[in-house]
């Protein structure tokens, strides 16, 4: 238990700490204040309910993802990379414990700025909804974020290419804002066509990707050890 807190204490340290990963709280912070400005000066104001609601859950899932993916990238496989994360299995822990320990700490500090961002929205809009249902997207969309910082920390590990891993991150996310950003108006005149509620959309889709990322998590977790980290290489390339 105390090795347990040891790793936590000592993965907070160093991401508060890594210059990549404080510009892009950075970064993530101007975005939280400038979307809370704009809604503080009614910018949406012609805009529908559930543009809103789905640009806080893009932005939500967009700014989590952009600051784990930073702490993934220079905390499990710089490790990896400078087998500092061999040394840390020889002094007796087990790479499990190291997981979840990197998993736990990632996710809070990366869920901060988008509960700022929840908070701050749903005071100076108006949903017109039920708050349970808001708050139900906001519950759901953080666990789910759990379970896929969990899996790429794993599916990091397991990687022989860390640049190829490190690009397919990065372009995934960005992907995802830049589509659903661009593309909103479309989705959402498209939902109102077939007559398809967003809240339930949202809270369906966190669940799939929940059961998804936390059954491949919990699988592929039991079936990692010290030995297969060991003697799993990886190379920048």
């Amino acid at each position: 238990m105390r090795n347990n807190m040891n790793i936590n204490k000592a993965c907070r340290y160093y991401l508060f700490r890594d210059k990549d990963i404080i510009l892009n709280i950075i970064v993530c912070m101007i975005i939280v204040l400038g979307f809370s400005f704009l809604l503080y000066k009614n910018v949406f104001e012609s805009k529908s309910t559930s543009y809103v609601l789905l640009m806080l859950y893009v932005l939500i899932v967009g700014l989590t993802q952009i600051t784990a993916n930073s702490m993934i990238i220079n905390l499990t496989v710089k490790d990896k990379l400078n087998k500092r994360i061999e040394f840390i299995i020889a002094s007796g822990i087990n790479i499990k414990n190291i997981i979840r320990a990197y998993t736990i700490e990632m996710w809070r500090i990366s869920s901060i700025l988008p509960f700022f961002l929840f908070f701050f929205t749903y005071y100076l809009y108006d949903f017109k909804k039920d708050f349970k249902w808001i708050v139900g997207i906001y519950i759901s969309t953080v666990i789910m974020l759990y379970f896929e910082i969990l899996f790429l920390n794993i599916f990091s590990l397991s990687r022989k290419n860390f640049k190829f891993f490190k690009n397919l991150v990065f372009f995934g996310t960005t992907l995802f804002i830049y589509i659903v950003g661009s593309f909103s108006n479309k989705i959402l005149n498209l939902l109102d066509k077939y007559d398809v509620n967003l809240i339930y959309l949202i809270v369906g889709i966190n669940i799939i990707l929940l059961l998804t990322f936390g059954i491949f998590s919990i699988i592929n977790l039991a079936r990692i050890n010290n030995e297969s980290i060991i003697n799993k290489e990886g190379t920048w390339s």
